[in-house]
């Protein structure tokens, strides 16, 4: 699983508002069974963002169908970032190749060390794209999907160049964004990767689980 848990202490981006749990019924307090309600805004935990994330034209998750989220030619990467560094087009160009004939590109950075260790850090330190290194992957006409293993596309300490990365990859395309992936553990011989959103109408993108196959 390339996934992380969701819970009530998974880091939100910027520290925003996380998930929250609350019971409905409960065996212990004379229930009939136990049930509970959660609450958490879409972008939380590893979500997919859809075109509708960045383009009120875009299509939003509800709208895909599982066939859509079923990639045959995954490819990992590792290109170490720390605080704030934000990918170019150097970054990527010498895994051209790979990235070429891949349909969804995975990128290991290492910043998921600190999701744990130093959840405030990995909320609001995060590397990102420049706009400039997210045009450089529209060159690739294989590719439909990128993810990675730190919280947004956005740095935090670069919004607007994150907004401008987002919208070279999502506007006028159907293109998905894996944001906050749990890539310690990918599988080098994974032949495909199945990603499955929970496809909830009238909003752009939700959480997801996704899944290596070997």
């Amino acid at each position: 699983m390339l996934s992380h848990h969701l819970s009530t202490s998974t880091p939100a981006f910027n520290n925003g508002p996380t998930v929250t749990t609350s019971p409905v019924k409960q065996i212990a307090t004379g229930g009939s069974s136990n049930n509970y309600a959660f609450s958490t805004p879409c972008h939380n935990g590893t979500h997919m963002d859809c075109p509708n994330h960045f383009d009120d034209a875009g299509r939003p998750v509800a709208s895909f169908t599982m066939n859509d989220f079923v990639f045959e030619r995954p490819s990992l990467i590792e290109i170490p970032k720390g605080d704030g560094e934000l990918f170019t087009s150097a970054d990527l160009t010498e895994h051209e190749g790979t990235i070429g004939n891949s349909d969804l590109l995975l990128i290991r950075t290492g910043y998921q060390k600190y999701r744990n260790s130093d959840p405030t850090r990995y909320s609001t330190k995060n590397p990102g794209f420049s706009a400039e290194g997210a045009r450089y992957l529209l060159k690739f006409p294989r590719l439909r999907a990128i993810g990675f293993d730190f919280i947004s596309l956005s740095s935090v300490l670069h919004r607007e160049e994150g907004r401008e990365a987002h919208r070279a990859l999502l506007k006028g395309r159907e293109f998905f964004i894996l944001e906050d992936m749990d890539l310690s553990g990918y599988p080098r011989a994974a032949m495909r990767v199945v990603v499955a959103p929970i496809f909830l109408e009238g909003v752009d993108s939700t959480p997801c689980t996704v899944f290596a196959e070997t």
